[in-house]
């Protein structure tokens, strides 16, 4: 891209690409937003990824990391057969540091060997810039990888990076945050109405006996119904059950009419 195609786009474009990423609903849209911008600012190809809720335990709920990229489909197959990624150094990185660094500069670091990355340099697209989401989003992690062009050297990266560095990382942080505020796609767990009444009146502290006070059954009932809330929502305790039906939003207001019949026992 142009040096004064990227100015004009800087100018005019960038605050209408934040605006979009604020505005769309879904993460296809998203991805759809950002992969354009990155695109006008420079980048050709880009790869998002990052999880969310990371201090729920995972016995209660694990929300499913997000990943979307237009890397080529070839270069994505053989990076899967790669196996787990998790001890890759460019994602220890991203956990353990701010701000960006070249591939280039983290693979020259002693000791550093990245197999994702030495994939990405045989499929042409070695030069990238490693962008860390870290702490932008509580309870999250995330990065953003970009590249400039396929076979781009490392003086076009460094050229780009200098020219749009500074939007691209604003542009991957609103959509970090965008994202982070979207509804999850939620396990699909099933309550009864007294099951979640149960669980509500405990997440607020009360005791078995109170519960069973509050609601006019006994506190063998209470239990009864608590018992079988753990086992639907594949919980060992009460207080998980009662975090889990929380993020799952199961949990409903207390009847402000005040304490309830047996009806529902």
């Amino acid at each position: 891209m142009a040096f004064s195609s990227l100015s004009r786009f800087v100018i005019q474009m960038f605050p209408y690409a934040i605006e979009r990423l604020l505005v769309v609903e879904t993460v296809p849209e998203i991805r759809e937003v950002f992969l354009e911008g990155a695109a006008q600012l420079g980048f050709d190809f880009a790869l998002y990824a990052a999880q969310f809720m990371l201090s729920v335990p995972s016995s209660v709920l694990r929300d499913k990391p997000i990943v979307f990229t237009n890397f080529p489909l070839q270069l994505m197959a053989a990076a899967q057969m790669l196996g787990r990624l998790d001890s890759d150094p460019w994602i220890q990185w991203v956990l353990d540091n701010d701000g960006e660094i070249a591939a280039d500069d983290l693979q020259a670091l002693p000791g550093v060997v990245s197999p994702s990355l030495q994939l990405a340099a045989r499929h042409g697209l070695g030069q990238c810039q490693i962008v860390s989401l870290r702490d932008k989003v509580l309870d999250s992690v995330g990065a953003v990888l970009v590249v400039p062009e396929q076979g781009a050297d490392a003086a076009t990266l460094a050229r780009r990076w200098r020219q749009s560095g500074r939007e691209l990382r604003v542009l991957a942080w609103v959509m970090h945050m965008r994202i982070a505020t979207m509804n999850r796609a939620l396990p699909v767990t099933t309550l009864t109405p007294r099951q979640r009444e149960v669980l509500t009146w405990r997440s607020a502290g009360k005791t078995v006996g109170e519960v069973a006070t509050i609601l006019g059954i006994t506190p063998a009932t209470v239990e009864k119904h608590t018992r079988l809330a753990r086992e639907a929502l594949g919980v060992a305790t009460t207080s998980q059950a009662v975090l889990k039906a929380h993020v799952c939003r199961l949990l409903v207001p207390p009847d402000p009419s005040g304490p309830r019949g047996p009806g529902l026992s």
